[in-house]
């Protein structure tokens, strides 16, 4: 067995990157890199999907510094400490192959005001078959931990909303795999 088909208690989540909107109906498309001390690599999927909200953004959900994607852009052998980004623990014991294709739930609000910013999200995942549902796992996650908070200076700042940006928004789609580091 290899490391796609074993299962872990111990997967974290985090949302790389993610850009979407609604209008009553909109929809999303979302980065999603995994880790687990049972698993020798980062899986990354890709979760699209649709449903009903207000508002958008576009960037990262939870507080990877723009920063660090300008410094890699500029120097390709710059290496962001991903360790330190915003890992979700889940609930729920799954595997990369149960992950893929797999059911992708998000609700998700948020607010901001130039480098003041706050946005609670919960992803669950749920393998469908024809005539069942199965729950894979589930997590819950709060930007800032301690909210309210100030953010960092602008170009840190986790998200892209313009000046002062809010929205809410329930979508459901497709997780699928894209690679790994």
């Amino acid at each position: 067995m290899g490391w796609w088909e074993a299962r872990s208690s111990r997967w974290e989540c985090c949302v790389v990157a993610q850009m979407g909107g609604a209008a009553v109906l909109g929809g999303g498309v979302f980065f999603l890199q995994w880790r687990s001390p049972d698993v020798p690599v980062k899986p990354v999927f890709i979760a699209i999907a649709g449903g009903a909200g207000v508002g958008g953004s576009i960037g990262s959900a939870v507080g990877i510094p723009y920063a660090d994607v300008v410094r890699q852009l500029i120097n390709p052998n710059f290496h962001p400490p991903t360790d330190s980004y915003g890992w979700s623990a889940m609930d729920g014991t799954c595997s990369c192959r149960d992950l893929q294709r797999s059911s992708f739930s998000i609700v998700s609000a948020g607010a901001s005001a130039i480098v003041v910013g706050a946005q609670v999200a919960s992803l669950e995942f749920n393998d469908v078959g024809i005539f069942s549902t199965r729950f894979l796992c589930r997590t819950r996650i709060t930007i800032p931990p301690n909210l309210p908070s100030f953010g960092r200076a602008l170009y840190e700042a986790p998200q892209i909303q313009g000046g002062l940006g809010a929205g809410a928004f329930a979508f459901t789609g497709i997780a699928v795999y894209i690679g790994a580091s």
